[in-house]
C-alpha cells in the first residue's frame, strides 16, 4: 500500500476531520526539546468492525487480548483497541502484520523479527509489549495504546487555531519534534555497521504526540539499511526506489520533509532553496505577507525564516552526500536554528557555545569601540571628525578576525590544534613546520599565512601561499568531498575578503550558511559583506539574529549598531546604543561596547539634557566599565568637551546649563575612588576652553612621541593649532607657565 496516508499504527481516523484537543504551552525557557501538553478531547474514532474483514468485537487473541474496536488501517496492517485481561484490563493496541508487507529482517525467521521489534528500546520509539499469531489475521504485535494526536493532526489543529501554539512559536515546537525524532533515528543508525537499522517510512502520520512526549510508531517499517520495505511516495527521498531500499541519510530526508510539511514552508522540498535565499531579506512587505500565508502559523521573524528554510533544505537535498552527514549533525543545526527562532521571537538570550567555531576575541568594531585615535584631530578646528561613526571594518581586517573553525575531532592533529594559542602567526608557522600534512594542518597554515600577509600590507606572495595551503587541504579532504565541505568555502571566503573581493566572499559565506544554518559565524561574515556592499538592511537583519541569541558577541552588537546608524531611521542612535548596552558586563567586549555608546551619544547630543546623558555615560565608563588607560580617557574627554563647546558656542547651552552639567559631574566625581576617573567638568565657558587647550597639549605630546603615526609631526602641529585656537585670551602672560612652543619645541625638533 505504497503512499498510504492513513498511518500504520495510530492513524488518522476514518473521518478525516482533525480532533480537537486541549493544548497547554510549556513555560518559556531554553529547553530545545520542550513541547506543549496535548490532550485530545475525544478518543480516536474507529471504524465499524463489520465494515471490513478482520477481527470481530470481543474476539480474544492469545487468550489475553479482548478486541474492543478497530482504530484504523495502516500500510503494515490494521490497528485495534483491545483490553489486556491479564494486566488489569489495560488498554493496548493490537497491530496485525500483513505477511506481504513485513519489512524488517525479511530473510530471518518470524520469531527473530518479533524479538528484534521488542529490543528497540528507546523513549522515542513506541515499545512492543508482546507478539503472537492468531488464526484469523496471522501475526500481530501488542503495543501501548496512545490516545494522542499524530503530527498531521497537530499541524491541522495549529493551522486552524494558531494561537493555541503561540502563533510563530509553533515552528520552534516543530524543531523540537525534529530533535526528539533524531534521537530515535540515531538509536537505529548508530548500531554496529552490520546491524544498522533504518526507519524507512517517516512521515507526520507515523509520529504521535502523547501528552508532552512523542513516539515514533509503526515499528513494522524498521528494517536493516539497504533492505526493501514500506515507504510513502511524498516523503521518500528521490534516490530511493519504490521498493524502499533505504539508508540512514534517507531517513534524514524523510524527517526534513516531515518538518517542512508541518511548518507549511513551500509546496515541495525544492521550494526551500528559494525560501532561504538571502535576497528575500530585501523583499517588500507585500511579498512577506504573501509568504506568511503559506506557513501553518505566523512565519518566524527576521532571519529565522531563512534559517528554518535552510536547515530543512539541507536535510532534503536530492543527493544523499550533500545532506547532513548523520542524525547528530542535523540535530546540532536544528538546535541552533531553534535558539535563533526563540531569541528573535522573544528578544531573550538563548546562548550555547558553538560546536563548530571558537569565539573570536575581536569585536570587529571598526574603531568605534575605542577612544578616538590621534588622527581624529588631523583636520582643522571646526571641520569635525574625518568620517562617519558607522564606517564598517576593512574587509582585510575582518578576514583575520572572524571566528576560527574548531579542528575536526577525527584529524590526526586534533589534540595539538585544540591547544594552540592565538599567538604570533609567523611563530606558529615555524612551530607547526614539522607536523605531517593533514586537512586541518593545511587549513591552519592557510589562516596563519593570511594573517602574515595582512601584517605586511596585503603581501601578494603571502596571499598566494595561503591559497596553496587551501589547495593542500582540498587534496587531503578529497576533491569530491571538498566540493561539499563548508570549511573549504569558509577559507575561500576569508581569502576573497583579504583581496577585498567582497561580492565573491559573500557567495562563499552564503554556501557556508546553507550548510550550517544554526551557526553564528557565517551570519557574522555575511553581515560584514552586506555592510561593505552597502546592503545595510540585510546586514542589520543578519547581525540582529546573532546579537539577540548571544549578546556577549561584540561583533554582532557593533554590526547591529553601525547598520542602525547607517539606515538612519527615527531614533537610530537610541537603538544603536541599546544594542551596545545589551553587551553584558561579563563579556570581554563590554568596555569597547560602553566606549561606543559614549561616542554615539556625543555625536547625537543636541542639548543640555543629551550632554548630561553623555557625561553620565562617560563617568560610568571610567568607573564601572573598565576604561582605565589615561591617554584613552583624555581622548574621550577631549571629544566630549569639544561637543560641549560647540553647543555653548551655538547658544544651545547657556551659563546656567553649563553650571547644571558641572554639578551633575561633581556628584559623579564624589563617587569615584580613582582621581584619574573624575570628570571635573567645568562650570564656565572660559574653563571649558582652558581644559580643551590642556587636553590638546597632552595629545600633542602623545603624537610627537609616537613612532606608529606616519604623520606624527603633522598631527602634533594640528593639535597645537587647536590648543591655541580654544585657549582663552589672557590680559597678561603668566611667567610661571611655559609657552606652548617652549614646551613642545624640543620634542618637535627631536622628531623632525
Amino acid at each position: 500500500m505504497e503512499g498510504d496516508s492513513s498511518g500504520p499504527l495510530f492513524v488518522m481516523p476514518l473521518s478525516i476531520a482533525p480532533r480537537d484537543a486541549d493544548v497547554v504551552l510549556p513555560p518559556e525557557g531554553a529547553d530545545v526539546t520542550a513541547l506543549p501538553e496535548i490532550r485530545p478531547r475525544l478518543p480516536v474514532a474507529g471504524g465499524a468492525l463489520d465494515d471490513l474483514p478482520g477481527l470481530a468485537e470481543g474476539e480474544l487473541l492469545a487468550g489475553q487480548y479482548r478486541v474492543v474496536r478497530r482504530l484504523g488501517l495502516g500500510g503494515m496492517g490494521d490497528v485495534y483497541l483491545a483490553l489486556d485481561e491479564k494486566v488489569d484490563n489495560r488498554e493496548v493496541a493490537v497491530k496485525t502484520l500483513r505477511s506481504e508487507r513485513v519489512a524488517y529482517a525479511a530473510s530471518q525467521a518470524l520469531a527473530e523479527e518479533r524479538q528484534a521489534f521488542a529490543d528497540l528500546n528507546h523513549e522515542g520509539i513506541i515499545p512492543v509489549f508482546n507478539y503472537g499469531t492468531h488464526e484469523t489475521v496471522g501475526d500481530f504485535l501488542v503495543l501501548p495504546y496512545v490516545d494522542g494526536l499524530n503530527l498531521e493532526e497537530v499541524r491541522a489543529l495549529a493551522q486552524h487555531t494558531p494561537g493555541r501554539f503561540g502563533d510563530a512559536r509553533f515552528h520552534e515546537f516543530v524543531l523540537a519534534y525534529g530533535v526528539r525524532i533524531l534521537s530515535a533515528l540515531d538509536h537505529l543508525h548508530s548500531r554496529p555497521a552490520a546491524a544498522v537499522l533504518v526507519y524507512g517510512d517517516l512521515k507526520p502520520q507515523n509520529v504521535m504526540h502523547d501528552g508532552a512526549a512523542i513516539k515514533v510508531v509503526d515499528v513494522g517499517s524498521i528494517r536493516p539499511a539497504g533492505a526493501p520495505g514500506l515507504t510513502t511516495e511524498e516523503y521518500r527521498a528521490p534516490n530511493v526506489e519504490p521498493s524502499g531500499e533505504s539508508e540512514p541519510l534517507d531517513d534524514l530526508f524523510g524527517l526534513g520533509e516531515t518538518l517542512r510539511v508541518l511548518c507549511g514552508l513551500g509546496r515541495h522540498h525544492t521550494d526551500l532553496a528559494k525560501l532561504g535565499a538571502l535576497d528575500r531579506l530585501r523583499e517588500d512587505d507585500e511579498r512577506a505577507a504573501d509568504a506568511a500565508l503559506l506557513t501553518t502559523t505566523l512565519p518566524p521573524v527576521g532571519l529565522g525564516r531563512l534559517s528554518l528554510a535552510r536547515v530543512l533544505a539541507r536535510a532534503t537535498r536530492s543527493t544523499p552526500g550533500t545532506r547532513f552527514a548523520d542524525a547528530r549533525e542535523m540535530e546540532a543545526q536544528l538546535r541552533g536554528v531553534w535558539r535563533e527562532l526563540r531569541s528573535l521571537r522573544t528578544g531573550d538570550e538563548t546562548f550555547e557555545p558553538s560546536p563548530l567555531f571558537t569565539q573570536s576575541p575581536y569585536a570587529l568594531d571598526a574603531g568605534l569601540g575605542t577612544a578616538p585615535a590621534l588622527p581624529r584631530w588631523a583636520v582643522p578646528p571646526g571641520e569635525g571628525p574625518p568620517g562617519p561613526l558607522h564606517e564598517p571594518p576593512a574587509a582585510a581586517d575582518a578576514a583575520a578576525r572572524l571566528p576560527v573553525p574548531r579542528p575536526d575531532p577525527h584529524d590526526d592533529h586534533h589534540t595539538e590544534l585544540s591547544r594552540l594559542a592565538d599567538a604570533d602567526p609567523a611563530a606558529l608557522l615555524q612551530n607547526t613546520a614539522g607536523w605531517h600534512e593533514s586537512a586541518e594542518v593545511h587549513l591552519l597554515r592557510c589562516r596563519l599565512r593570511l594573517r602574515v600577509a595582512l601584517r605586511a600590507d596585503l603581501d601578494a606572495a603571502g596571499l598566494s601561499l595561503a591559497g596553496e595551503e587551501l589547495s593542500g587541504a582540498i587534496d587531503a579532504i578529497g576533491t569530491e568531498r571538498a566540493e561539499y565541505d563548508w570549511r573549504v568555502d569558509w577559507h575561500r571566503g576569508l581569502l576573497e575578503l583579504a583581496r577585498d573581493e567582497v561580492a565573491s566572499a559573500r557567495d562563499h559565506f552564503d554556501r557556508v550558511y546553507a550548510a550550517i544554518p544554526g551557526e553564528y559565524a557565517p551570519k557574522l561574515a555575511l553581515g560584514l559583506c552586506a555592510e561593505r556592499l552597502g546592503r545595510h538592511q540585510e546586514a542589520h537583519t543578519l547581525y540582529e539574529a546573532v546579537r539577540l541569541r548571544n549578546p556577549s558577541l561584540g561583533s554582532a552588537a557593533f554590526g547591529a549598531a553601525r547598520t542602525q546608524l547607517a539606515l538612519g531611521e527615527p531614533h537610530a542612535s537610541a537603538k544603536a546604543i541599546r544594542a551596545l548596552d545589551a553587551v553584558p558586563q561579563h563579556s570581554r567586549h563590554r568596555t569597547a561596547a560602553r566606549t561606543a555608546t559614549v561616542r554615539i551619544a556625543i555625536e547625537y547630543a543636541a542639548d543640555t539634557r543629551a550632554l548630561g546623558v553623555v557625561l553620565d555615560r562617560l563617568a560610568r565608563l571610567f568607573t564601572e566599565h573598565g576604561l582605565t588607560d589615561e591617554p584613552a580617557r583624555v581622548r574621550m574627554k577631549a571629544e566630549v568637551w569639544e561637543a560641549a563647546q560647540q553647543l555653548v558656542t551655538g547658544g544651545i547651552i547657556d551659563a546656567e546649563g553649563l553650571g547644571q552639567l558641572a554639578r551633575q559631574a561633581a556628584a559623579r566625581d564624589s563617587e569615584a575612588r580613582d582621581a584619574g576617573a573624575r570628570l571635573a567638568f567645568p562650570s564656565q565657558e572660559r574653563e571649558l576652553g582652558s581644559d580643551l587647550s590642556r587636553f590638546y597639549l597632552f595629545l600633542a605630546r602623545q603624537a610627537a612621541r609616537s613612532a606608529d603615526l606616519p604623520h606624527g609631526n603633522g598631527i602634533t602641529e594640528r593639535l597645537l593649532d587647536r590648543a591655541y585656537f580654544v585657549r582663552p585670551l589672557a590680559l597678561r602672560h603668566q611667567r610661571h607657565r611655559p609657552s606652548l612652543t617652549a614646551l613642545l619645541g624640543p620634542l618637535l625638533r627631536r622628531n623632525g
